[in-house]
């Protein structure tokens, strides 16, 4: 590239400077290339694929933006910390998470928090599609029956009690198969104190009660799948 002078110039596309040396201009790392740079990092994608989502539902503006769009952004930080979030925290479903979030105009700086996904935890578990719950719900026994060496089917019976009550509290247990399973019954029946105090929010016995009553039409696909897995 050239300068209005003629003369050979390196200019960085994401701080507008121009560098004369190019060793100067190899080595230049301004923020927003630093930005781009990290581009690849699971927090960072997630943040932009958010943002973009963002983007279309708060702005008339039709042109496509780009990852260097999203470096450059005043929100760039807040969407980045939101997508590591979702990682360490290991969020259920992303979209889903980011839509209640701007549906209830929370403000993007205070996303990435364990209240908010709690709260939206809580209605996602009441409002999936049960058969989707099921599925979760088997897999996460698949794996914590590896890891304590029994069959699948009696994970609910003789497994990591702790290890389960924690699943239930990050959704990968759902009440769908807690509460339509008789080895589910049984677990819930066989829990301390300290236990029911930490999983009670998410397998509410009231509003679960209410849910399955207005879901009849599913209860017994629910039932045979459950039956059929030995559960």
């Amino acid at each position: 590239m050239k300068n209005k002078a003629g003369t050979k110039t390196n200019h960085c596309e994401f701080c507008e400077r121009d560098f004369v040396r190019e060793g100067s201009f190899l080595k230049h790392i301004c923020e927003t290339k630093r930005r781009y740079l990290d581009q690849d990092y699971q927090g960072n994608r997630i943040g932009f694929q958010v943002w973009l989502d963002f983007f279309k539902k708060n702005s008339h503006s039709k042109k496509p933006k780009t990852y260097i769009d999203f470096a450059k952004n005043a929100y760039y930080t807040a969407f980045v910390k939101f997508g590591n979030y979702c990682v360490d925290a290991n969020v259920l479903n992303i979209k889903r998470f980011s839509d209640y979030l701007i549906k209830n105009k929370i403000s993007v700086d205070s996303w990435a928090s364990d209240k908010h996904y709690t709260n939206f935890l809580l209605q996602h578990l009441r409002e999936e599609d049960p058969l989707d719950a099921i599925a979760r719900s088997i897999e996460t026994t698949i794996t914590l029956s590896k890891e304590d060496k029994i069959q699948t089917k009696d994970c609910l019976r003789y497994g990591n009690k702790n290890k389960i009550c924690y699943a239930i509290t990050t959704g990968k247990i759902s009440p769908w198969m807690l509460y339509q399973s008789k080895s589910g019954l049984d677990f819930l029946q066989s829990l301390d104190q300290t236990q029911i105090k930490m999983v009670i929010d998410y397998i509410n016995p009231q509003l679960w009660n209410i849910k399955f009553r207005r879901e009849q039409d599913i209860l017994q696909q629910v039932k045979d799948l459950l039956d059929a897995g030995g559960y």
